[in-house]
């Protein structure tokens, strides 16, 4: 049973995991908790460039759900760590099948959040038949105008974070931050990298909670795991996350099928609404809601409630 002062289950460890090598470069690291014999459900996380963080183990009834976590080609435990060769939606997507046929899985319900819904709906859309149910939340969907808002449209509310993300650059590289940031990111000399990676992850940990979580933001400006995340995410925003303008939602009829929810902190100042609303609106089947007074991250207490409620409405159904 879920504790009485918080939304969240209580802290469990993996109970197996594993290397799995998905092509002659990548081998991605993966773990299972809870019941062996419950309902899979896998758990994507952000990103691009993200990892497994602890607590999306207390996001399902380990008691009633099987869970599964992998880290995406390049990220945390996977390896090469970093790699950028071979590393597209379309190999996440490929990974995600080659992963549920390694673990004997004939259908699971789906969580993803941030990067981690845009992949959850790229594979949904690939894979409809794999797909129990779909839970997105901080929903990214790739378009011109998401990535505009991220680069730009935040200034209008944090002025002051983005006139310092603006001014780490040399004045003659500001009339197009996002492709200077994006070349000094993934230039191979870490000298001219590095600083710009942490800069770049720096700025938008600042964006992802009401309350600014110090601790998150200072680890941000020393770890090198945040360095080798600014390069694969530059590396796909770089290609437009490897999916067409609009892909995401013109492809919403391949949902209509799957049972699911659609969550957004309404003041998500990463991923704002407007991108929940708009694929609520070609996905109607799906459930929507809009989180007051929440944020990006999970561990928001009022964003991770309504996961973990959303999540919890699997219960009485059977899919495998």
């Amino acid at each position: 049973m879920p504790r009485i002062d918080t939304a969240f289950y209580p802290p469990i460890e993996a109970s197996n995991s594993g290397m799995l090598e998905v092509d002659e470069t990548h081998t991605l690291y993966w773990e299972a908790f809870g019941n062996p014999a419950g309902p899979p459900v896998l758990i994507l996380h952000g990103g691009p460039g993200g990892g497994i963080r602890p607590y999306y183990r207390q996001l399902i009834d380990p008691a009633h759900f099987r869970g599964i976590l992998f880290e995406q080609r390049g990220c945390g435990r996977s390896t090469p760590s970093g790699e950028l060769r071979a590393n597209t939606t379309q190999d996440l997507v490929s990974d995600m099948e080659k992963l549920r046929a390694h673990l004997d899985i004939g259908r699971w319900l789906v969580i993803g959040g941030s990067w981690g819904s845009t992949l959850a709906l790229a594979y949904a859309q690939a894979h409809r038949q794999s797909c129990a149910g779909l839970i997105v939340s901080g929903v990214f969907l790739a378009r011109d105008i998401d990535a505009w808002w991220w680069w730009e449209g935040t200034r209008f509310v944090y002025p002051e974070v983005w006139a310092e993300f603006n001014a780490f650059l040399p004045i003659g590289e500001r009339d197009d931050l996002r492709r200077s940031y994006i070349r000094r990111v993934l230039d191979p000399d870490p000298d001219i990298h590095k600083p710009a990676a942490i800069s770049l992850m720096t700025y938008e940990a600042q964006t992802l909670d009401v309350w600014p979580d110090m601790a998150f933001i200072q680890d941000i400006e020393v770890s090198e795991h945040s360095v080798t995340m600014g390069r694969i995410f530059a590396h796909y925003d770089e290609s437009c996350y490897f999916v067409e303008e609009g892909q995401l939602l013109n492809n919403a009829s391949r949902l209509s099928s799957i049972p699911g929810t659609i969550i957004n902190g309404r003041f998500d100042m990463c991923t704002p609404p407007h991108g929940a609303y708009d694929l609520h609106q070609v996905w109607p089947q799906a459930q929507l809601k809009i989180v007051p007074v929440a944020g990006h991250r999970w561990n928001d207490e009022s964003l991770g409630s309504a996961l973990v409620a959303a999540t919890d409405g699997f219960r009485a159904i059977s899919w495998f």
